[in-house]
């Protein structure tokens, strides 16, 4: 990820504070991306997108950590064999993912920077489309809906 795409404009900086982690697997960031800093400055985020935001996260997560679900595994397992052989101690940097949502809430698309391996960015991709949200976005929300993803090692038992 490039500097400037890290930055956060101040409004939905707040978004991000007032959303939190979300738990294993997923913390929803920020809804979608006005046109300018001032447009942003001047309009508050609407309740409903927050509330919107918090449901795909949550739907997301549940998919992204679902250890019956062998896509699951397989990513999990690619991502605790390159932590070990990087020697990291934490766990990876989240991963922001643009999301779009078609008006019947099927994820239509998703855009993140690579994981670094062809397999797992595949997999990713596959667990983000695999099922349409249980509801479909607000009418007015603009998309696309920025989520930043932290996976997690799920426990072997």
């Amino acid at each position: 990820m490039n500097a400037s795409s890290k930055k956060s404009t101040p409004g939905w900086g707040r978004l991000r504070l007032a959303l939190g982690w979300l738990g294993l697997g997923i913390a929803s960031a920020t809804v979608p991306v006005v046109a300018s800093a001032q447009a942003q400055a001047q309009q508050p985020v609407p309740q409903h997108w927050i509330s919107y935001a918090n449901l795909a996260g949550n739907q997301l997560q549940s998919s992204l950590s679902d250890p019956a679900n062998e896509t699951v595994v397989r990513l999990h397992a690619w991502m605790q064999e390159r932590m070990l052989k990087e020697g990291q101690p934490v766990l990876p940097a989240p991963v922001v993912v643009r999301v779009w949502v078609a008006a019947n809430g099927k994820i239509e698309r998703v855009a993140f920077d690579s994981l670094g391996n062809a397999q797992a960015d595949a997999d990713l991709r596959a667990l983000l489309t695999a099922q349409p949200l249980a509801e479909a976005p607000p009418r007015d929300m603009r998309q696309p809906m920025v989520l930043q993803l932290t996976l997690s090692i799920i426990a072997s038992t």
